[in-house]
């Protein structure tokens, strides 16, 4: 299994960095994780969903930063269906809340002619194809948002600030994905992570490694970014766009 970040900002797509997105493979399996302007690497590089029968796409909340990418699949010549939280977090249906986004006028096709399926996923988590999900509700962001975790192989938890669960709900993963918005030690910030807070997390998690993302797109130096989580946690790396893992 691999995991590839296609977008490891956050709010802003930057020269370094697009939005959040990051596929998985296994096999024939291939699952994007959000769908910002990351998405836009697929259409560049159509080779990486070579063998691919169905992209499945997760969806871990509904902001712009996340689903903006969701436009630009018409340009990717597969069957494509999108996994979401609607009914879950915010109790109206997922595939209501992607129409008011893409569907006329907003754009141009309606969201049946180019996605098969939209199907709701809750708190019992999800198996797609030969990858199995579990998931968790993060209440600590402007809106809930959901944490994915698949095996020992990873977890990803982006959109909310520090959360004493997250240790436990990562525990033991290879590698753990996690946002840090502030490039600090520790932030007031009640909807979004510090570095120095995501270290920590790792730490007590007992991670092999921490990967920063939804990185702020006006941060001038990824080591300020990083020097404060590598305090708590040496394994710590920025995430950057075409990471593999």
């Amino acid at each position: 299994m691999s995991l590839t970040l296609l977008g490891s900002g956050g709010w802003i797509p930057s020269e370094r960095r697009e939005t959040c997105c990051a596929l998985v493979q296994e096999g024939s399996t291939a699952v994007l994780i959000d769908a910002g302007t990351g998405v836009r690497r697929l259409v560049g590089r159509p080779e990486l969903l070579d063998g691919v029968e169905t992209l499945e796409i997760v969806l871990t909340h509904f902001h712009l930063d996340h689903v903006a990418g969701l436009s630009y699949l018409p340009a990717l010549d597969l069957p494509k269906r999108i996994w979401a939280p609607g009914r879950w977090l915010y109790g109206r249906s997922s595939e209501a809340i992607l129409r008011t986004l893409l569907d006329p006028p907003l754009f141009a096709a309606d969201l049946a002619a180019f996605v098969t399926e939209v199907v709701e996923i809750g708190e019992g988590g999800a198996r797609i194809g030969s990858l199995a999900l579990d998931v968790r509700p993060q209440q600590l962001h402007t809106q809930p948002t959901m944490g994915l975790r698949v095996g020992d192989a990873f977890a990803y938890c982006t959109d909310t600030a520090a959360d004493p669960e997250t240790a436990g709900f990562a525990a033991g993963v290879r590698t753990l994905y996690h946002e840090a918005w502030h490039a600090a030690d520790d932030t007031d910030d009640r909807t979004h992570t510090a570095a120095g807070q995501a270290g920590r997390l790792a730490a007590e998690a007992g991670v092999g490694e921490l990967v920063l993302i939804h990185v702020n797109p006006q941060l001038a130096d990824d080591q300020d970014l990083v020097a404060p989580a590598q305090a708590a946690f040496p394994a710590s790396v920025a995430g950057e766009d075409w990471l593999e893992r």
